[in-house]
């Protein structure tokens, strides 16, 4: 039967906890199911103090305690750093999500300081997901035959024949005065 206990990290008793039968692996159920809760809870942003009072836990260290476990649980399961973006990328949305109201409303007076916070947050998002990650570029060095072949395309190609224009040689003279310069 399961009771809470003070004595033990994880808030409920430890008696069964060991042994390989029902209990034993149901109260394991148990703790892990409330070290997942306050995982949860405290991505929401909540405080020690109340992830113990929410889940039951005897103080805010035992709380700590139990959901530091589950992460190192979770961290060993090996999946590691797919886990680890999960969480930070978490993390990223929460920050996110408490400043963005205040970057799209131009008329909040910390709209500029707001934005900026946006960036850099989204800005995260992209290292923690690779998206940052220099694009590959080929570079082709065309050989010579290839460049011959090329040229040789190119001017027998559509190239309109180059017309040679009359070429005028003159002479300027003086301005013919208008009616208005007679006028005068």
């Amino acid at each position: 039967m399961m009771s809470q206990d003070s004595n033990d990290p994880t808030g409920i008793n430890g008696e069964t906890s060991g042994g390989t039968g029902a209990n034993g692996n149901s109260v394991a159920r148990a703790r892990q199911r409330k070290a997942n809760a306050g995982i949860q809870l405290a991505l929401a942003g909540a405080t020690w103090d109340e992830i113990a009072v929410a889940l039951g836990y005897p103080t805010a260290r035992t709380a700590r305690v139990a959901v530091e476990r589950a992460l190192e649980k979770q961290l060993q399961t090996g999946q590691d750093r797919e886990k680890m973006r999960k969480l930070a990328d978490a993390r990223l949305n929460r920050l996110l999500r408490s400043v963005w109201p205040k970057a799209i409303n131009p008329e909040h007076p910390e709209h500029m300081l707001a934005v900026t916070k946006s960036r850099e947050l989204i800005g995260d998002h992209r290292k923690l997901f690779g998206l940052d990650a220099p694009a590959e570029i080929v570079v082709h060095s065309p050989t010579q035959n290839e460049l011959e072949t090329w040229v040789a395309l190119v001017v027998s190609g559509n190239t309109p024949q180059v017309e040679e224009f009359d070429i005028l040689d003159g002479e300027v003279i003086e301005e013919i005065e208008g009616p208005e310069s007679e006028a005068s």
